[in-house]
C-alpha cells in the first residue's frame, strides 16, 4: 500500500503494481516544473505589495487590540481565539479541498494565481519547502487584507466605549485572520523535517498548528482525506465512518469489493460486512467472499478486526474460523489511519492473485464458517 511521507524528497512506499498509478514525481517532473515555470514576475511583485501592506495592518490593529485589553473579558477572549483557530483549520481545509478538486490552472486569474500551487503541491510536496516567505505567504496576505482594513478603519472612527463592547468579537476576527493568513507558512512547517526551531515542533507536537505526522495522511493517494492544513484538528470517528458508508453505497470502483453496514440501526458504526469477487485466472475466480469487519472504538488510529464468513484457503486466514491474521496482512500489520476498510479489502484480493495463494485448493464454493 501507499506509504506516507518520510521526509523531503522521499518517495511513498510502495507495493511494485501499485508504483505506476501512486507515483509521487518530485521536482525533476516535467508537470512540476511546467507549473513552477508559471510563476511569474507580476505575481511575485503582487506578493511583495501584499505582505508588507498585510504585515503593516497587523502590527497596527494589534497595538490597538493591546491598548484596548481587559482582564474581565479574558473568559470571551480565550473562547474568540479557540473559535478563530478552527474556523480557520475549517475554511483551509475548503479552500484546499476546492483547488484540488474543482476548476485548471488555465482559469483567468484565479488558475495561475491561486490553483498552481496546490497543484504543484500534488506533483512536488517538498516544493514549498524551497519557496521563501513572500512566496509562500503573499496569497494568504492578499485574502486576509479587506477584513485587516475593516478593523483597522473601526479602531479608527469608533467610539473607545463601543470598541470595548466588541473586543471579543474583534479578538475572534483576529485570531482567524492570523491563522489564515499563516496557513501555508504552517503548511510549510508540516513538510519541513530539518532546521524547525524548537517553538515550531512544540506547537506542532501539541496540535496547535498543523503536525508533520498528520499532514503525512494527506499525501497517501488518493489524497482525499485530510485536507486541513492549519491545526490539523483529528476527524473524529464516527465522522470517517461516515464518509467510508457512504462510499460504500455509492459503490465507489470497479465493483470487485464493496462494504457496509451489518445493522443499518448500528448508531456505532462497529459492525461491517465486506464481500470480494475472487480475481481471474486464480483459483478464487468467480467466487463471491463475504466477511465480517469490526471497527473498534479506536478506529482508524487501530485496524479493524477482519473475519471471512465464506470458507477460504489463503495464507494469513485461519482455517477453522475465517479470522485474518494481522500480522501477517501487510495492511493490518503496518495499519495507518489513513488506510480504511476498502483498502483492506483491495489488500486481500490482492492477494488472492499471489504466487503462494493463487493456486491454492478451496472448499467447495459457498461454504461458511459455522462461528
Amino acid at each position: 500500500m501507499a506509504g506516507a511521507e518520510d521526509g523531503p524528497g522521499q518517495q511513498p512506499e510502495l507495493e511494485d503494481d501499485e508504483a505506476a498509478s501512486c507515483r509521487r514525481w518530485g521536482a525533476q517532473h516535467a508537470g512540476a516544473r511546467e507549473l513552477a515555470a508559471l510563476y511569474s514576475p507580476g505575481k511575485r511583485f503582487q506578493e511583495w505589495c501584499c505582505v508588507v501592506l498585510c504585515f503593516s495592518l497587523i502590527a497596527h490593529n494589534v497595538v490597538h487590540l493591546l491598548l484596548l485589553a481587559r482582564w474581565e473579558q479574558t473568559p470571551l477572549v480565550m473562547l474568540g481565539v479557540v473559535a478563530g483557530a478552527l474556523l480557520a483549520d475549517f475554511l483551509s481545509g475548503l479552500v484546499h479541498w476546492g483547488a484540488d478538486t474543482w476548476g485548471s490552472v488555465e482559469l483567468p486569474i484565479v488558475g495561475k494565481a491561486f490553483i498552481r500551487p496546490f497543484r504543484e503541491h500534488h506533483i512536488d510536496p517538498t516544493a514549498i519547502t524551497r519557496h521563501d516567505f513572500i512566496e509562500t505567504n503573499g496569497d494568504n496576505c492578499l485574502l486576509t487584507l479587506l477584513p485587516l482594513l475593516n478593523m483597522a478603519y473601526k479602531f479608527r472612527t469608533r467610539s473607545p466605549e463601543v470598541l470595548e463592547q466588541l473586543y471579543p468579537w474583534e479578538c475572534f476576527v483576529f485570531c482567524l485572520i492570523i491563522f489564515s493568513t499563516f496557513t501555508n507558512q504552517i503548511h510549510k512547517w508540516s513538510h519541513t523535517y530539518f532546521g524547525l526551531p524548537r517553538w515550531v515542533i512544540f506547537l506542532q507536537d501539541w496540535h496547535v498548528i498543523l503536525p508533520r505526522k498528520h499532514h503525512r495522511i494527506h499525501h497517501v493517494s488518493p489524497h482525499e482525506t485530510y485536507f486541513c492544513i492549519t491545526t490539523g484538528v483529528k476527524v473524529p470517528r464516527n465522522f470517517r465512518l461516515l464518509e467510508e458508508l457512504e462510499e460504500g453505497q455509492k459503490g465507489v470502483g470497479d465493483g470487485t469489493v464493496s462494504w457496509g453496514l451489518e445493522d443499518d440501526e448500528d448508531m456505532t458504526l462497529t459492525r461491517w460486512t465486506g464481500m470480494v469477487i475472487g480475481p481471474p485466472r486464480t483459483i478464487y475466480e468467480n467466487r463471491i467472499y463475504s466477511l465480517k469487519i469490526e471497527c473498534g472504538p479506536k478506529y482508524p488510529e487501530a485496524p479493524p478486526f477482519v473475519r471471512f464468513v465464506t470458507k477460504i484457503n489463503m495464507n494469513g486466514v485461519n482455517s477453522s474460523n475465517g479470522v485474518v491474521d494481522p500480522r501477517a496482512i501487510s495492511v493490518l500489520a503496518k495499519w495507518q489511519n489513513s488506510y480504511s476498510i476498502k483498502v483492506v479489502l483491495q489488500e486481500l484480493r490482492r492477494l488472492m492473485m499471489s504466487k503462494e495463494n493463487m493456486k491454492l485448493p478451496q472448499p467447495p464454493e459457498g461454504q461458511c464458517y459455522s462461528n
